[in-house]
């Protein structure tokens, strides 16, 4: 498995954040590596000022607790996001797929969140990081990553 991170390279801001090769790995595995690869991408993330060159803020100790926190809980409600340290000290967490996109941007006290399908009008929340709610992925899950259900099959007797 190939795993890599931009924030690993203090030289400049991310080019990408994290890609995982997924051959040969069981969703499930693979699902461990994405979240996995986004935590450490949080945990690494610039601590130092003007990390881009251009005046960027740090992304602070708080930031990155709040940002693991929530991104624990959307373990269990969704796809694991990119993670992308922000100039202003957030992190955003960035979903797109075919059917439309999602943004969570977290700082020290508040998140926003704003979800875009491709067929319907955006769905935008902002709060208190201590106001998190799991709904917010399970959103993501339902928008972004409709599950295809079964056909049903009658035996009539």
């Amino acid at each position: 498995m190939k795993l890599t991170n931009s924030f690993f390279n203090a030289e400049g801001p991310p080019s990408h954040v994290y890609v995982l090769a997924p051959c040969c790995i069981p969703r499930v595995s693979y699902a461990f590596a994405e979240f996995t690869a986004a935590r450490r991408a949080i945990e690494l993330a610039y601590p130092r000022p003007n990390w881009d060159g251009d005046g960027a803020l740090p992304i602070r100790e708080e930031t990155k607790k709040n940002a693991l926190a929530i991104l624990n809980q959307l373990e269990i409600a969704t796809c694991a996001p990119e993670v992308t340290p922000n100039p202003n000290g957030t992190l955003s967490f960035d979903w797109e797929t075919s059917n439309g996109f999602a943004q969570l941007e977290v700082g020290r006290t508040r998140y926003s969140f704003c979800v875009q399908p491709r067929s319907s009008s955006p769905t935008l929340d902002s709060r208190d990081v201590d106001d998190w709610d799991i709904s917010v992925g399970w959103v993501v899950d339902a928008l972004l990553f409709p599950k295809q259900t079964p056909p049903v099959s009658v035996i009539s007797r």
